[in-house]
């Protein structure tokens, strides 16, 4: 995938002294003098989020904070000390709207993720791995538009991938991509065109089944499960979170406290047995750290007219 054109100079100062500056840097009301008791009205804040948008910095995701007031901006371990300095200038007399916070890793995709060993084979309920060219993700969830099966991924998956496959060996056919939506949004549409193979509306959550009756818009503080071979907990941390990527800017993403592994993308979260989003990027691999940001599934269902199945 390219690169968009950005605003990232690599600093070259010493180790230390960078780390000792980004940490002052990081701060609350650090700069300007601005105080961290300040309040800030809705257009403000929209005004601060739009300035870190125009700021473009990769490995940034930011949202409001509703505990603080503010925009929280988090950065990860790729960002400078320079590159903070540049979205507090950009945010002008709103700098102390943002409060900032460092994030283990480097904000990608989950596909991007540093590889593991492969686990069980797949069927094709939401939380199986599907297959491609060179790539292998996660079936998120079922659904049907005008009597035509279909199922939901990652666009970041499906952006790259034309033909999909329930084996590693590609080998047994499943249906070809029909509509992809990334960057901006991470979702994608693949039709089933092999009759042959059931496609069931339901999830994997570890040896179990959870049959999906509907879905949910996520709320911060809901508790949820990922679907896969083990169904991890999770909680929602934030909404409306917009996330700056090398290959682009995704939009309208809610952020938890779960970790993500690679051929994670496109899996799904859901919240008793109501569809809740699919897994779009995450902050580094399940060993070192616990951030994913999902897109909302309702979005997609809205957006080509499904239902799940």
């Amino acid at each position: 995938m390219g690169n968009l054109p950005g605003t990232r100079v690599r600093s070259t100062v010493i180790a230390g002294a960078l780390v000792a500056l980004a940490a002052a840097l990081l701060t609350p009301g650090s700069a300007n003098g601005q105080s961290t008791a300040g309040t800030f009205s809705t257009a403000e804040l929209k005004t601060a989020r739009e300035a870190v948008l125009e700021a473009d910095v990769t490995g940034t995701a930011w949202n409001v904070d509703p505990a603080t007031g503010k925009v929280l901006v988090s950065v990860d371990e790729t960002v400078s000390a320079r590159e903070i300095r540049h979205i507090r200038r950009t945010a002008g007399e709103l700098t102390g709207a943002l409060e900032f916070e460092r994030i283990p890793g480097e904000l990608e995709t989950a596909a991007e993720l540093r590889e593991t060993a492969d686990e069980a084979e797949p069927f094709v309920k939401g939380g199986e791995y599907i297959y491609g060219i060179d790539t292998k993700a996660s079936l998120g969830f079922n659904a049907a538009y005008n009597g035509q099966d279909y199922f939901i991924t990652a666009g970041h998956c499906t952006n790259d991938v034309s033909r999909w496959y329930l084996d590693p060996s590609l080998t047994t056919y499943i249906g070809p991509t029909v509509a992809s939506s990334y960057p901006g949004n991470d979702y994608g549409i693949v039709r089933y065109d092999n009759a042959t193979i059931p496609r069931p509306g339901t999830v994997r959550c570890g040896q179990n089944e959870i049959d999906i009756t509907g879905s949910v818009e996520p709320r911060v503080g809901m508790p949820f499960s990922i679907a896969g071979y083990n169904c991890r907990a999770a909680t929602v941390q934030a909404v409306n979170v917009t996330v700056n990527l090398a290959d682009g800017i995704v939009h309208g993403l809610f952020r938890s406290n779960a970790c993500a592994a690679p051929s994670d993308s496109g899996a799904a979260s859901f919240t008793g047995n109501l569809a809740l989003g699919l897994l779009s990027v995450g902050s580094a691999s399940c060993t070192t750290s616990g951030i994913t940001y999902w897109q909302p599934v309702n979005e997609v269902l809205t957006a080509y007219g499904l239902t799940l199945t």
